[in-house]
């Protein structure tokens, strides 16, 4: 049910955005911590970010659905210069996307869609993400682009929540949830009851709807907006059990 997922090119697009934009915030205090990633300043958002992609330039070149491909190297070498790193780190993995067919083969860890396509959607919005987080280390956060954001929420329920709520017989929303965007006709409703996730896209009969611009809600699932950037109706503790689902 991905029909909001953005094509190949569009999403290696939005990934070169995104890290153009975490390098101009980076260009700032690297010591400055990172409000939404408690213990980290800067410099460990951006070396974080770096090896991520090392990993999955890693996964792609190996070209192979079977097993994870360990890297040559992790982390930044000794010594080394963080931000050239990742710059570095960037570019090798736009180039290897670039030479990639979107069908190619590819490992990744939810077991589903084993194509260079998921690599691409997956670092176009960890890279959104994590640029919102350094934005917020030097006090000057924008959205993240209104398709990619939708196209957020329907891989955190479809991809993130598919993945992981089948392994947590604990996991309850406590009701179902309906999630919409003011900005686009986007919408989802969820449930999850004892591991058992049940999803459609859509509005439905829940017991909490959230409303909110397409960036907030998909910032909202991975805990970097607040409750109070969205406009709630219903149940606050079936929204609040939304942000503490195990992923």
């Amino acid at each position: 049910m991905d029909s909001h997922q953005l094509d190949y090119d569009t999403h290696r697009s939005a990934l070169r955005r995104e890290c153009d934009l975490l390098l101009n915030a980076s260009g700032e205090d690297l010591d400055l911590p990172v409000p939404t990633c408690p213990e980290w300043q800067l410099s460990d958002l951006v070396e974080h970010l770096g090896d991520v992609f090392s990993f999955w330039r890693a996964q792609l070149e190996a070209s192979s659905p079977e097993a994870p491909a360990e890297p040559p190297s992790r982390g930044l070498p000794e010594g080394g210069d963080v931000v050239a790193w990742f710059e570095s780190a960037c570019k090798g993995l736009e180039v290897t996307l670039a030479a990639s067919d979107p069908t190619d083969p590819c490992w990744n860890w939810s077991g589903t869609d084993l194509r260079a396509h998921w690599v691409a959607r997956r670092m176009a919005l960890e890279s959104a993400v994590h640029r919102y987080d350094a934005e917020l280390a030097i006090e000057a956060p924008t959205p993240i682009d209104r398709a990619l954001a939708i196209d957020g929420v329907e891989e955190w329920i479809s991809v993130h929540l598919t993945t992981d709520v089948p392994e947590a017989p604990q996991a309850n929303l406590g009701g179902v949830l309906c999630l919409a965007c003011a900005d686009d006709p986007a919408a989802w409703t969820v449930e999850i009851t004892s591991g058992r996730l049940r999803w459609r896209e859509g509005r439905g009969p829940a017991d909490a709807v959230l409303v909110g611009a397409a960036s907030d809600l998909y910032l909202y699932c991975w805990n970097r907006r607040s409750l109070d950037s969205l406009e709630l109706t219903g149940s606050r503790e079936v929204a609040l059990a939304w942000t503490s689902l195990p992923i």
